[in-house]
Protein backbone atom coordinates (compact mmCIF):
# COMPACT_ATOMS: atom_id res chain seq x y z
CA UNK A 1 0.00 0.00 0.00
CA UNK A 2 1.45 3.44 -0.94
CA UNK A 3 2.63 5.45 2.11
CA UNK A 4 0.06 8.20 1.52
CA UNK A 5 -2.81 5.74 1.53
CA UNK A 6 -1.45 3.98 4.64
CA UNK A 7 -1.24 7.31 6.51
CA UNK A 8 -4.73 8.26 5.43
CA UNK A 9 -6.02 4.85 6.59
CA UNK A 10 -4.40 5.32 9.99
CA UNK A 11 -5.95 8.77 10.36
CA UNK A 12 -9.41 7.51 9.44
CA UNK A 13 -9.00 4.55 11.77
CA UNK A 14 -8.02 6.89 14.59
CA UNK A 15 -11.19 8.84 13.87
CA UNK A 16 -13.20 5.66 14.39
CA UNK A 17 -14.18 4.88 10.78
CA UNK A 18 -14.95 1.10 10.79
CA UNK A 19 -13.83 0.44 7.20
CA UNK A 20 -10.47 2.10 7.87
CA UNK A 21 -10.07 0.20 11.16
CA UNK A 22 -10.62 -3.07 9.35
CA UNK A 23 -8.30 -2.10 6.48
CA UNK A 24 -5.56 -1.16 8.95
CA UNK A 25 -6.07 -4.42 10.86
CA UNK A 26 -5.60 -6.35 7.61
CA UNK A 27 -2.29 -4.59 7.05
CA UNK A 28 -1.08 -5.36 10.57
CA UNK A 29 -2.46 -8.82 11.26
CA UNK A 30 -0.38 -11.01 8.94
CA UNK A 31 -0.84 -14.77 9.35
CA UNK A 32 -1.95 -14.42 12.97
CA UNK A 33 -3.82 -11.48 14.38
CA UNK A 34 -1.79 -9.12 16.57
CA UNK A 35 -3.22 -7.49 19.69
CA UNK A 36 -3.50 -4.12 17.93
CA UNK A 37 -5.13 -5.71 14.90
CA UNK A 38 -7.67 -7.52 17.08
CA UNK A 39 -8.50 -4.26 18.84
CA UNK A 40 -9.12 -2.60 15.47
CA UNK A 41 -11.25 -5.51 14.23
CA UNK A 42 -13.24 -5.49 17.47
CA UNK A 43 -13.85 -1.74 17.20
CA UNK A 44 -15.07 -2.11 13.62
CA UNK A 45 -17.24 -5.08 14.63
CA UNK A 46 -18.85 -3.15 17.48
CA UNK A 47 -19.53 -0.34 15.02
CA UNK A 48 -21.59 -2.81 12.98
CA UNK A 49 -19.29 -3.67 10.05
CA UNK A 50 -20.31 -7.23 8.97
CA UNK A 51 -16.91 -8.20 7.54
CA UNK A 52 -15.23 -7.18 10.80
CA UNK A 53 -17.82 -9.10 12.81
CA UNK A 54 -17.12 -12.20 10.71
CA UNK A 55 -13.36 -11.81 11.18
CA UNK A 56 -13.73 -11.32 14.92
CA UNK A 57 -15.97 -14.40 15.15
CA UNK A 58 -13.36 -16.49 13.33
CA UNK A 59 -10.62 -15.19 15.62
CA UNK A 60 -12.61 -16.31 18.67
CA UNK A 61 -13.52 -19.61 17.02
CA UNK A 62 -9.91 -20.51 16.14
CA UNK A 63 -8.12 -18.76 19.00
CA UNK A 64 -6.22 -16.38 16.70
CA UNK A 65 -5.00 -13.37 18.66
CA UNK A 66 -7.53 -14.02 21.43
CA UNK A 67 -8.36 -16.97 23.68
CA UNK A 68 -10.74 -19.36 21.93
CA UNK A 69 -14.30 -18.59 23.04
CA UNK A 70 -17.12 -20.35 21.24
CA UNK A 71 -19.85 -18.20 22.76
CA UNK A 72 -18.18 -15.00 21.49
CA UNK A 73 -17.49 -16.70 18.16
CA UNK A 74 -21.14 -17.57 17.72
CA UNK A 75 -22.28 -14.09 18.77
CA UNK A 76 -20.18 -12.28 16.16
CA UNK A 77 -20.65 -14.84 13.39
CA UNK A 78 -24.42 -14.72 13.81
CA UNK A 79 -24.44 -10.92 13.73
CA UNK A 80 -22.37 -10.93 10.55
CA UNK A 81 -24.48 -13.67 8.96
CA UNK A 82 -27.71 -11.80 9.73
CA UNK A 83 -26.19 -8.77 8.03
CA UNK A 84 -25.53 -10.83 4.89
CA UNK A 85 -21.83 -11.64 5.26
CA UNK A 86 -21.13 -14.73 3.12
CA UNK A 87 -18.04 -15.77 5.09
CA UNK A 88 -19.99 -15.87 8.35
CA UNK A 89 -22.91 -17.67 6.74
CA UNK A 90 -20.57 -20.28 5.28
CA UNK A 91 -18.77 -20.82 8.57
CA UNK A 92 -22.03 -21.20 10.49
CA UNK A 93 -23.28 -23.62 7.85
CA UNK A 94 -20.13 -25.68 8.32
CA UNK A 95 -20.62 -25.67 12.10
CA UNK A 96 -24.25 -26.78 11.74
CA UNK A 97 -23.12 -29.56 9.43
CA UNK A 98 -20.64 -30.75 12.07
CA UNK A 99 -23.39 -30.89 14.68
CA UNK A 100 -22.09 -28.00 16.80
CA UNK A 101 -24.89 -27.18 19.19
CA UNK A 102 -26.04 -23.73 20.25
CA UNK A 103 -26.38 -22.05 16.85
CA UNK A 104 -29.07 -19.36 16.98
CA UNK A 105 -29.94 -20.35 20.54
CA UNK A 106 -29.46 -18.51 23.80
CA UNK A 107 -26.56 -19.49 26.02
CA UNK A 108 -23.03 -20.63 25.25
CA UNK A 109 -22.03 -23.43 22.93
CA UNK A 110 -22.47 -26.81 24.57
CA UNK A 111 -19.32 -28.43 25.89
CA UNK A 112 -20.87 -31.84 25.26
CA UNK A 113 -20.13 -34.04 22.29
CA UNK A 114 -21.42 -32.69 18.95
CA UNK A 115 -25.06 -33.45 18.30
CA UNK A 116 -26.55 -34.69 15.04
CA UNK A 117 -25.86 -32.47 12.03
CA UNK A 118 -28.56 -29.88 11.34
CA UNK A 119 -28.75 -30.25 7.57
CA UNK A 120 -31.64 -27.85 7.12
CA UNK A 121 -29.98 -24.99 9.00
CA UNK A 122 -26.69 -25.73 7.23
CA UNK A 123 -28.41 -25.66 3.82
CA UNK A 124 -30.30 -22.45 4.63
CA UNK A 125 -27.12 -20.62 5.66
CA UNK A 126 -25.02 -21.99 2.78
CA UNK A 127 -27.74 -21.12 0.28
CA UNK A 128 -27.79 -17.50 1.46
CA UNK A 129 -24.01 -17.32 1.05
CA UNK A 130 -24.06 -19.10 -2.31
CA UNK A 131 -26.47 -16.48 -3.69
CA UNK A 132 -23.75 -13.87 -3.18
CA UNK A 133 -21.57 -15.79 -5.63
CA UNK A 134 -19.29 -17.30 -2.98
CA UNK A 135 -17.55 -20.28 -4.58
CA UNK A 136 -16.80 -21.72 -1.16
CA UNK A 137 -20.46 -21.56 -0.18
CA UNK A 138 -21.56 -23.06 -3.50
CA UNK A 139 -19.29 -26.07 -2.95
CA UNK A 140 -20.45 -26.45 0.66
CA UNK A 141 -24.12 -26.22 -0.29
CA UNK A 142 -23.60 -28.83 -3.03
CA UNK A 143 -22.05 -31.16 -0.47
CA UNK A 144 -24.95 -30.63 1.96
CA UNK A 145 -27.48 -31.33 -0.79
CA UNK A 146 -25.70 -34.59 -1.61
CA UNK A 147 -25.68 -35.86 1.99
CA UNK A 148 -29.22 -34.62 2.68
CA UNK A 149 -31.15 -34.70 -0.64
CA UNK A 150 -34.33 -33.50 1.10
CA UNK A 151 -32.75 -30.02 1.32
CA UNK A 152 -32.38 -29.68 -2.48
CA UNK A 153 -34.63 -27.47 -4.57
CA UNK A 154 -34.55 -29.92 -7.44
CA UNK A 155 -32.61 -32.74 -9.12
CA UNK A 156 -29.20 -31.74 -10.33
CA UNK A 157 -28.93 -28.69 -8.06
CA UNK A 158 -25.82 -30.00 -6.34
CA UNK A 159 -24.13 -30.79 -9.65
CA UNK A 160 -24.86 -27.29 -10.96
CA UNK A 161 -23.47 -25.70 -7.80
CA UNK A 162 -20.26 -27.72 -7.98
CA UNK A 163 -19.84 -26.72 -11.59
CA UNK A 164 -20.33 -23.02 -10.76
CA UNK A 165 -17.82 -23.26 -7.92
CA UNK A 166 -15.31 -25.14 -10.08
CA UNK A 167 -15.56 -22.48 -12.79
CA UNK A 168 -14.09 -19.94 -10.37
CA UNK A 169 -11.14 -22.23 -9.59
CA UNK A 170 -12.26 -23.08 -6.06
CA UNK A 171 -10.51 -26.40 -5.21
CA UNK A 172 -13.45 -27.99 -3.37
CA UNK A 173 -15.72 -27.05 -6.25
CA UNK A 174 -13.30 -28.67 -8.67
CA UNK A 175 -13.19 -31.77 -6.49
CA UNK A 176 -16.97 -32.02 -6.23
CA UNK A 177 -17.53 -31.47 -9.96
CA UNK A 178 -14.82 -34.02 -10.75
CA UNK A 179 -16.51 -36.62 -8.54
CA UNK A 180 -19.82 -35.91 -10.29
CA UNK A 181 -18.14 -36.44 -13.66
CA UNK A 182 -16.55 -39.71 -12.55
CA UNK A 183 -20.00 -41.11 -11.75
CA UNK A 184 -20.85 -40.88 -15.45
CA UNK A 185 -18.22 -43.57 -16.13
CA UNK A 186 -17.38 -42.36 -19.64
CA UNK A 187 -13.87 -41.76 -21.01
CA UNK A 188 -14.67 -38.12 -21.81
CA UNK A 189 -16.04 -37.40 -18.35
CA UNK A 190 -13.07 -39.17 -16.75
CA UNK A 191 -10.60 -37.02 -18.71
CA UNK A 192 -12.43 -33.83 -17.72
CA UNK A 193 -12.49 -35.00 -14.11
CA UNK A 194 -8.76 -35.71 -14.18
CA UNK A 195 -8.04 -32.17 -15.40
CA UNK A 196 -10.10 -30.71 -12.56
CA UNK A 197 -8.47 -33.00 -10.00
CA UNK A 198 -5.02 -32.01 -11.25
CA UNK A 199 -5.85 -28.35 -10.60
CA UNK A 200 -7.30 -29.13 -7.18
CA UNK A 201 -4.25 -31.22 -6.27
CA UNK A 202 -1.96 -28.37 -7.32
CA UNK A 203 -3.70 -26.25 -4.67
CA UNK A 204 -2.77 -28.90 -2.08
CA UNK A 205 -6.15 -30.65 -1.70
CA UNK A 206 -5.31 -34.14 -0.38
CA UNK A 207 -8.51 -35.84 -1.57
CA UNK A 208 -7.70 -34.75 -5.12
CA UNK A 209 -4.32 -36.45 -4.83
CA UNK A 210 -6.04 -39.59 -3.55
CA UNK A 211 -8.46 -39.71 -6.48
CA UNK A 212 -5.67 -39.06 -8.99
CA UNK A 213 -3.80 -41.95 -7.41
CA UNK A 214 -6.84 -44.21 -7.72
CA UNK A 215 -7.32 -43.22 -11.38
CA UNK A 216 -3.66 -43.91 -12.14
CA UNK A 217 -3.76 -47.24 -10.32
CA UNK A 218 -6.93 -48.41 -12.05
CA UNK A 219 -6.08 -47.16 -15.53
CA UNK A 220 -9.49 -45.50 -15.79
CA UNK A 221 -7.91 -42.70 -17.85
CA UNK A 222 -5.30 -44.24 -20.12
CA UNK A 223 -2.68 -46.78 -19.08
CA UNK A 224 -2.22 -48.18 -15.58
CA UNK A 225 0.48 -46.08 -13.90
CA UNK A 226 1.38 -47.51 -10.48
CA UNK A 227 4.35 -45.14 -10.01
CA UNK A 228 2.16 -42.10 -10.61
CA UNK A 229 -0.41 -43.57 -8.21
CA UNK A 230 2.21 -43.89 -5.47
CA UNK A 231 3.35 -40.30 -6.06
CA UNK A 232 -0.19 -39.02 -5.52
CA UNK A 233 -0.85 -41.31 -2.55
CA UNK A 234 2.32 -40.07 -0.92
CA UNK A 235 1.27 -36.44 -1.47
CA UNK A 236 -2.19 -37.13 -0.03
CA UNK A 237 -0.77 -39.07 2.92
CA UNK A 238 1.68 -36.29 3.73
CA UNK A 239 -1.31 -33.94 3.94
CA UNK A 240 -3.14 -36.23 6.36
CA UNK A 241 -5.53 -38.06 4.02
CA UNK A 242 -6.35 -41.41 5.64
CA UNK A 243 -7.24 -43.28 2.46
CA UNK A 244 -3.95 -42.18 0.90
CA UNK A 245 -2.06 -43.52 3.91
CA UNK A 246 -3.70 -46.92 3.46
CA UNK A 247 -3.05 -47.09 -0.30
CA UNK A 248 0.54 -45.94 0.17
CA UNK A 249 1.04 -48.53 2.89
CA UNK A 250 -0.30 -51.31 0.68
CA UNK A 251 1.86 -50.19 -2.25
CA UNK A 252 4.96 -50.24 -0.04
CA UNK A 253 3.92 -53.59 1.40
CA UNK A 254 3.68 -55.21 -2.05
CA UNK A 255 6.25 -53.15 -3.94
CA UNK A 256 3.70 -52.05 -6.51
CA UNK A 257 4.81 -48.78 -8.10
CA UNK A 258 7.65 -48.32 -5.62
CA UNK A 259 10.46 -50.20 -3.91
CA UNK A 260 9.11 -52.64 -1.33
CA UNK A 261 9.59 -51.27 2.18
CA UNK A 262 7.71 -53.20 4.85
CA UNK A 263 8.78 -50.93 7.70
CA UNK A 264 7.57 -47.76 5.99
CA UNK A 265 4.40 -49.57 4.94
CA UNK A 266 3.64 -50.43 8.54
CA UNK A 267 4.30 -46.81 9.56
CA UNK A 268 1.69 -45.46 7.15
CA UNK A 269 -0.83 -48.14 8.03
CA UNK A 270 -0.35 -47.37 11.72
CA UNK A 271 -0.99 -43.69 11.05
CA UNK A 272 -4.18 -44.55 9.20
CA UNK A 273 -5.29 -46.84 12.02
CA UNK A 274 -4.55 -44.10 14.54
CA UNK A 275 -6.86 -41.87 12.48
CA UNK A 276 -9.57 -44.35 13.45
CA UNK A 277 -9.69 -46.21 10.14
CA UNK A 278 -11.03 -49.71 10.72
CA UNK A 279 -9.64 -51.14 7.47
CA UNK A 280 -6.09 -50.07 8.29
CA UNK A 281 -6.32 -51.69 11.72
CA UNK A 282 -7.55 -54.96 10.17
CA UNK A 283 -4.73 -54.89 7.59
CA UNK A 284 -2.18 -54.41 10.37
CA UNK A 285 -3.63 -57.43 12.14
CA UNK A 286 -3.23 -59.52 8.98
CA UNK A 287 0.30 -58.16 8.54
CA UNK A 288 1.43 -59.29 11.98
CA UNK A 289 -0.40 -62.63 11.76
CA UNK A 290 0.94 -63.45 8.31
CA UNK A 291 3.02 -66.64 8.03
CA UNK A 292 5.37 -64.63 5.80
CA UNK A 293 6.64 -62.96 8.96
CA UNK A 294 9.38 -64.85 10.75
CA UNK A 295 7.80 -65.58 13.17
CA UNK A 296 4.22 -64.22 13.09
CA UNK A 297 3.43 -61.94 16.03
CA UNK A 298 -0.02 -63.06 17.14
CA UNK A 299 0.04 -60.82 20.20
CA UNK A 300 0.53 -57.68 18.08
CA UNK A 301 -1.97 -58.98 15.53
CA UNK A 302 -4.58 -59.40 18.27
CA UNK A 303 -4.11 -55.78 19.36
CA UNK A 304 -4.96 -54.49 15.89
CA UNK A 305 -7.70 -57.04 15.27
CA UNK A 306 -9.30 -55.99 18.54
CA UNK A 307 -9.17 -52.34 17.56
CA UNK A 308 -10.82 -53.07 14.21
CA UNK A 309 -13.34 -55.45 15.78
CA UNK A 310 -14.30 -52.85 18.37
CA UNK A 311 -15.08 -50.54 15.45
CA UNK A 312 -17.41 -53.11 13.88
CA UNK A 313 -15.19 -54.97 11.39
CA UNK A 314 -16.57 -58.50 10.92
CA UNK A 315 -13.43 -60.04 9.43
CA UNK A 316 -11.33 -58.64 12.27
CA UNK A 317 -13.73 -60.10 14.85
CA UNK A 318 -13.33 -63.50 13.20
CA UNK A 319 -9.54 -63.16 13.05
CA UNK A 320 -9.43 -61.99 16.67
CA UNK A 321 -11.37 -65.06 17.77
CA UNK A 322 -8.87 -67.26 15.96
CA UNK A 323 -5.90 -65.39 17.42
CA UNK A 324 -7.28 -65.68 20.96
CA UNK A 325 -8.00 -69.38 20.45
CA UNK A 326 -4.39 -69.82 19.30
CA UNK A 327 -3.13 -68.30 22.55
CA UNK A 328 -2.29 -64.80 21.33
CA UNK A 329 -3.32 -63.35 24.69
CA UNK A 330 -2.42 -66.24 26.97
CA UNK A 331 -4.71 -69.11 27.93
CA UNK A 332 -7.81 -68.71 25.72
CA UNK A 333 -11.21 -68.06 27.23
CA UNK A 334 -13.75 -70.13 25.22
CA UNK A 335 -16.50 -67.66 26.06
CA UNK A 336 -14.54 -64.73 24.65
CA UNK A 337 -13.75 -66.75 21.54
CA UNK A 338 -17.46 -67.53 21.19
CA UNK A 339 -18.42 -63.88 21.70
CA UNK A 340 -16.13 -62.68 18.92
CA UNK A 341 -17.26 -65.45 16.59
CA UNK A 342 -20.83 -64.42 17.28
CA UNK A 343 -19.92 -60.79 16.53
CA UNK A 344 -18.31 -61.89 13.27
CA UNK A 345 -21.40 -63.81 12.20
CA UNK A 346 -23.73 -60.96 13.16
CA UNK A 347 -21.62 -58.64 10.96
CA UNK A 348 -22.01 -60.90 7.93
CA UNK A 349 -18.73 -62.84 8.16
CA UNK A 350 -20.12 -66.19 7.04
CA UNK A 351 -16.68 -67.87 7.18
CA UNK A 352 -16.91 -67.66 10.97
CA UNK A 353 -19.65 -70.30 11.02
CA UNK A 354 -17.09 -73.03 10.36
CA UNK A 355 -14.99 -71.95 13.33
CA UNK A 356 -18.09 -71.91 15.49
CA UNK A 357 -18.79 -75.48 14.45
CA UNK A 358 -15.21 -76.53 15.17
CA UNK A 359 -15.36 -74.86 18.58
CA UNK A 360 -18.58 -76.72 19.32
CA UNK A 361 -17.11 -80.04 18.27
CA UNK A 362 -13.99 -79.50 20.38
CA UNK A 363 -15.95 -78.38 23.42
CA UNK A 364 -17.03 -81.91 24.24
CA UNK A 365 -20.23 -82.49 26.21
CA UNK A 366 -19.57 -80.46 29.31
CA UNK A 367 -22.04 -77.98 30.71
CA UNK A 368 -21.71 -75.46 27.89
CA UNK A 369 -25.23 -74.65 26.68
CA UNK A 370 -23.91 -71.77 24.58
CA UNK A 371 -22.42 -74.28 22.14
CA UNK A 372 -25.71 -76.14 21.81
CA UNK A 373 -27.48 -72.84 21.17
CA UNK A 374 -25.10 -72.16 18.30
CA UNK A 375 -25.63 -75.61 16.81
CA UNK A 376 -29.39 -75.27 16.93
CA UNK A 377 -29.18 -71.85 15.34
CA UNK A 378 -26.95 -73.16 12.54
CA UNK A 379 -29.31 -76.02 11.86
CA UNK A 380 -32.37 -73.71 11.91
CA UNK A 381 -30.65 -71.50 9.33
CA UNK A 382 -29.99 -74.50 7.11
CA UNK A 383 -26.20 -74.42 7.57
CA UNK A 384 -24.77 -77.84 6.81
CA UNK A 385 -21.86 -77.24 9.18
CA UNK A 386 -24.33 -77.22 12.06
CA UNK A 387 -25.57 -80.70 11.24
CA UNK A 388 -22.07 -82.04 10.74
CA UNK A 389 -20.75 -80.72 14.03
CA UNK A 390 -23.93 -81.78 15.81
CA UNK A 391 -23.14 -85.25 14.50
CA UNK A 392 -19.62 -85.12 15.92
CA UNK A 393 -21.00 -83.90 19.24
CA UNK A 394 -23.63 -86.66 19.33
CA UNK A 395 -20.98 -89.25 18.52
CA UNK A 396 -19.08 -88.24 21.65
CA UNK A 397 -22.09 -88.61 23.93
CA UNK A 398 -22.09 -91.50 26.36
CA UNK A 399 -24.78 -94.09 25.80
CA UNK A 400 -23.65 -95.80 22.62
CA UNK A 401 -26.67 -96.58 20.44
CA UNK A 402 -28.67 -93.42 21.17
CA UNK A 403 -25.69 -91.22 20.34
CA UNK A 404 -25.05 -93.14 17.10
CA UNK A 405 -28.67 -92.75 15.98
CA UNK A 406 -28.53 -89.02 16.59
CA UNK A 407 -25.12 -88.66 14.93
CA UNK A 408 -26.24 -90.56 11.80
CA UNK A 409 -29.36 -88.42 11.50
CA UNK A 410 -27.32 -85.20 11.73
CA UNK A 411 -24.64 -86.39 9.31
CA UNK A 412 -27.20 -87.37 6.68
CA UNK A 413 -29.04 -84.07 7.11
CA UNK A 414 -25.80 -82.16 6.55
CA UNK A 415 -24.96 -84.44 3.61
CA UNK A 416 -28.30 -83.61 2.01
CA UNK A 417 -27.26 -79.95 2.23
CA UNK A 418 -24.05 -80.64 0.31
CA UNK A 419 -21.38 -80.92 3.03
CA UNK A 420 -18.67 -83.30 1.82
CA UNK A 421 -17.29 -84.16 5.28
CA UNK A 422 -20.80 -85.10 6.42
CA UNK A 423 -21.26 -87.31 3.36
CA UNK A 424 -18.13 -89.27 4.22
CA UNK A 425 -19.06 -89.55 7.91
CA UNK A 426 -22.63 -90.57 7.16
CA UNK A 427 -21.50 -93.07 4.51
CA UNK A 428 -19.23 -94.78 7.03
CA UNK A 429 -22.17 -95.25 9.41
CA UNK A 430 -24.40 -96.53 6.60
CA UNK A 431 -21.73 -98.96 5.44
CA UNK A 432 -21.21 -100.42 8.92
CA UNK A 433 -24.84 -100.29 10.04
CA UNK A 434 -24.15 -97.93 12.90
CA UNK A 435 -27.06 -95.82 14.14
CA UNK A 436 -29.48 -97.72 11.91
CA UNK A 437 -29.69 -100.45 9.25
CA UNK A 438 -26.76 -100.88 6.87
CA UNK A 439 -27.18 -99.44 3.37
CA UNK A 440 -24.07 -100.22 1.30
CA UNK A 441 -25.51 -98.82 -1.93
CA UNK A 442 -26.22 -95.39 -0.45
CA UNK A 443 -22.87 -95.50 1.35
CA UNK A 444 -21.05 -96.14 -1.94
CA UNK A 445 -22.94 -93.33 -3.68
CA UNK A 446 -22.00 -90.88 -0.95
CA UNK A 447 -18.35 -91.99 -0.91
CA UNK A 448 -18.15 -91.62 -4.70
CA UNK A 449 -19.66 -88.15 -4.60
CA UNK A 450 -17.23 -87.05 -1.86
CA UNK A 451 -14.24 -88.69 -3.61
CA UNK A 452 -14.91 -86.77 -6.83
CA UNK A 453 -14.62 -83.61 -4.75
CA UNK A 454 -11.26 -84.53 -3.30
CA UNK A 455 -12.13 -86.20 0.00
CA UNK A 456 -9.20 -88.44 0.97
CA UNK A 457 -11.19 -90.60 3.39
CA UNK A 458 -13.84 -91.31 0.76
CA UNK A 459 -11.18 -92.52 -1.68
CA UNK A 460 -9.73 -94.78 1.01
CA UNK A 461 -13.16 -96.21 1.82
CA UNK A 462 -13.83 -96.90 -1.87
CA UNK A 463 -10.48 -98.67 -2.04
CA UNK A 464 -11.50 -100.89 0.86
CA UNK A 465 -14.92 -101.53 -0.74
CA UNK A 466 -13.32 -102.49 -4.08
CA UNK A 467 -12.66 -105.96 -2.61
CA UNK A 468 -11.73 -108.32 -5.45
CA UNK A 469 -10.89 -105.49 -7.86
CA UNK A 470 -7.23 -104.83 -6.99
CA UNK A 471 -6.56 -102.32 -9.77
CA UNK A 472 -9.57 -100.24 -8.79
CA UNK A 473 -8.66 -100.46 -5.11
CA UNK A 474 -5.06 -99.46 -5.80
CA UNK A 475 -6.19 -96.45 -7.82
CA UNK A 476 -8.36 -95.21 -4.95
CA UNK A 477 -5.58 -95.81 -2.40
CA UNK A 478 -3.12 -93.84 -4.57
CA UNK A 479 -5.55 -90.95 -4.84
CA UNK A 480 -6.16 -91.05 -1.08
CA UNK A 481 -2.39 -91.04 -0.48
CA UNK A 482 -1.93 -88.09 -2.85
CA UNK A 483 -4.54 -86.23 -0.80
CA UNK A 484 -2.63 -86.93 2.43
CA UNK A 485 -4.50 -89.90 3.92
CA UNK A 486 -2.01 -91.41 6.44
CA UNK A 487 -2.98 -95.09 6.12
CA UNK A 488 -3.17 -94.88 2.34
CA UNK A 489 0.29 -93.30 2.21
CA UNK A 490 1.73 -96.20 4.24
CA UNK A 491 -0.01 -98.76 2.02
CA UNK A 492 1.24 -97.15 -1.21
CA UNK A 493 4.79 -96.88 0.12
CA UNK A 494 4.73 -100.52 1.24
CA UNK A 495 3.47 -101.67 -2.15
CA UNK A 496 6.19 -99.69 -3.91
CA UNK A 497 8.89 -101.29 -1.73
Amino acid sequence: MPPGIAIRTRILAALGQPEAQLALAKIQSGPRASIEAIQLIAAAARAGLPEAQARLGLCYLNGHGVPANQAEARHWLERAADAGDATAQTELASLALRGVSGLYERGPFSDAEPSAPDHHLAAELARRAAKTGSAEAQALLAYILNVAPSTADGPGEADALYQQSAATGWPLGQLGHAMTLLKRATPEAAREAMALLTEAAASGLPTAHFLLGALAESGAVGAVEPRSAVTHYRAGAARGHTGSKIRLGLALMTGRGTARDVEEAETWLRRAAQDGDVTAAAILGDFHASPDRRPPNLGEAAIWYRRAADLGHGGAAHALARAIAAGAEGHPDPREVAAWLQAAVERGETAAWRDIGLAVARAGNGNQPMWDDWLYRMIREGRAEGGYYAGIRAHDKPGGRAGEIEARRHYLWAASHGMIEAMAAGAEMLLNGRGGPADPDLARALFEYAAKRGHAGAHFALGVMAGNEPDRAAAHFRQAADLGHPRAMIMVESAAA
